[in-house]
């Protein structure tokens, strides 16, 4: 994987004895080694917590693979040869290893002469563990939570009992709304100073980020627990939230030293995702090869046209006369030699420039994506009155956000070199955008129109494929998809609904993985939040 291994090894308390290596490239600096859990300050614990919040190698190759095919925002015309269970493996040992940290963190602060003036540390801890657990719990259903992470404190939390979806969430919403009420900008206040590599010690930008995942948690939960969810929506409101400007993730741009070898992993080792014919359709009014038909910018940035320069998009769920399909795309020599796409590729496929380690960020909450949630909300009174106007409002204020982000990530990033777009899109060009059949929002019509609220927070979250695959379960699969020979979907990837646990919980944590599981662990069980 030509990885550079920044090892930490942490007693997991979901499997005691087990110890593992975790990628945090990057972080280095920053972060100090250690072979105790004790033995760290909570800087550096905190420093660690933020570096496990990079998706892992496996995790990105799934997505491709699989994650995409699900959701229908591409698609592969090879199978990869990659494992579902390879990325489980990773992101949860991943988790856990946050997790000792974040345990160890409230220990130490509660056991601090000065705790009283660490209000604001405890705050972060609970939003980034909050932020993990719900991504966590959204790939995986229930998961040992409660019991875990807590080795330090005896053998018996050696091998934690897994716990329900809900209450994780419920739990994970409880911790976001207890930061949201308790951050402070008392000057007294213990900094983490350079430990805090996410926000830079912005208090405010903290409450947004916090406020902006319960508002998202709340919304996604809201089916399944109608007054608890609309309570806490309700209260979000009221609160700031994530604007143009604040989008949060990690910014390799922002961190010194921090480099993502995996996203070329995740495109050149072994991938044959390409535009598939669901997105194209949402981005273009005819099938034209040059392109003539498209009207959103962000596909320009998304994708790209094939070996001669065409646009092609392959068919979503082939048939045995879909046309071979081949190429070489996504090879490292692009970079200097922009054409070596292989006389094979005939497809179009996604933007070579994704692969850049250097500014291309991993995204956690922009902007657009809560415009959209807003919008949401109007348009189904979710926590607050229906509003159609409200609703048309943030849906067309997400959809120009959306645009304008993705262009100006073209815009700013250095290797960006071929087909880089000049400028902003214009006021006329998003005008347009709102204006077309496809995107336009109807307020007469309020299915159709949370039909679009979902659609384009599905072209948007393009690079957030695990949070749209959420986005799918949750509303039922009330999403974009390609009817034509709809059954090769259902056989190929209709089957999957969660990750499956690791094969590492069998070996360490049997009874409660038996338990949960009744003995046989299965992609097709459906979790509490799917509809």
């Amino acid at each position: 994987m030509n990885k550079r291994i920044f090892a930490i090894y942490i007693l997991i308390a979901l499997a005691g004895g087990i110890f593992i290596s975790s990628c945090t490239k990057g972080f280095e600096d920053m972060n100090k080694p250690y072979n105790k859990p004790g033995s760290a300050s909570i800087g550096d614990l905190f420093n660690y917590m933020i570096s496990t919040c990079q998706n892992t190698y496996q995790e990105q190759a799934t997505y491709h693979s699989f994650v995409y095919e699900i959701t229908q925002q591409g698609t592969q015309y090879a199978s990869s040869g990659y494992r579902m269970e390879n990325a489980s493996n990773e992101m949860w040992s991943s988790y856990y290893a946050m997790l000792v940290n974040s345990r160890q963190i409230d220990t130490l602060i509660a056991t601090d002469a000065n705790k009283d003036k660490m209000t604001n540390i405890l705050a972060m801890n609970k939003v980034i563990r909050a932020f993990r657990t719900i991504k966590m719990t959204e790939n995986f259903g229930n998961i040992p939570y409660f019991e875990a992470g807590r080795g330090k404190q005896g053998a018996g939390n050696y091998k934690p009992a897994y716990d329900k979806q809900e209450a994780i969430y419920k739990s994970s919403i409880a911790d976001l709304k207890w930061a949201i009420d308790n951050f402070s900008t008392s000057a007294d206040q213990v900094s983490l100073g350079s430990s805090e590599t996410l926000f830079k010690n912005n208090i405010a930008l903290w409450i947004k980020f916090a406020n902006s995942i319960r508002l998202r948690a709340a919304i996604t939960m809201f089916d399944k627990d109608n007054a608890f969810a609309g309570a806490q929506i309700s209260e979000a409101l009221s609160h700031p939230l994530i604007a143009e400007g604040e989008d949060v993730g990690l910014w390799p741009a922002q961190i010194p030293g921090l480099v993502f070898d995996m996203h070329a992993w995740s495109f050149s080792a072994n991938q044959y995702i390409r535009l598939g014919t669901t997105m194209w359709r949402q981005l273009s009014d005819s099938n034209s090869d040059d392109g003539s038909g498209i009207f959103d910018p962000r596909c320009k940035i998304f994708f790209e046209p094939n070996n001669a320069g065409k646009w092609a998009a392959y068919p979503q769920n082939p048939t045995s006369s879909t046309p071979s399909e081949g190429g070489d795309p996504y090879n490292q020599n692009r970079f200097t030699s922009w054409s070596e796409k292989g006389a094979g590729c005939i497809y179009s496929p996604f933007n070579f420039y994704h692969e850049d380690k250097v500014y291309i960020p991993e995204l956690w909450m922009t902007a657009a994506q809560v415009h959209f949630y807003l919008a949401e909300v109007y348009n189904r009174g979710l926590g607050a009155t229906k509003d159609a106007a409200k609703a048309k409002t943030q849906y067309e204020a997400g959809v120009k956000a959306s645009c304008k982000f993705w262009v100006s990530i073209a815009m700013n990033c250095s290797s960006w070199t071929n087909n880089k777009p000049a400028q902003l899109p214009t006021d006329a060009v998003l005008d347009a955008l709102i204006a077309n059949p496809k995107v336009v929002y109807n307020t007469a019509d309020e299915a159709g129109a949370l039909k679009h609220i979902y659609t384009q927070l599905w072209v948007d979250g393009l690079r957030q494929p695990n949070d749209i695959w959420t986005l799918f379960r949750r509303t039922g699969g009330n999403l974009p998809n390609d009817p034509s020979n709809a059954a090769y979907w259902q056989n190929t990837y209709g089957i999957y609904h969660r990750y499956t646990y690791p094969t590492s919980e069998q070996d360490y944590n049997f009874e409660s993985w038996r338990t949960e599981t009744g003995g046989t662990d299965s992609y097709a069980t459906k979790t509490w939040l799917e509809k």
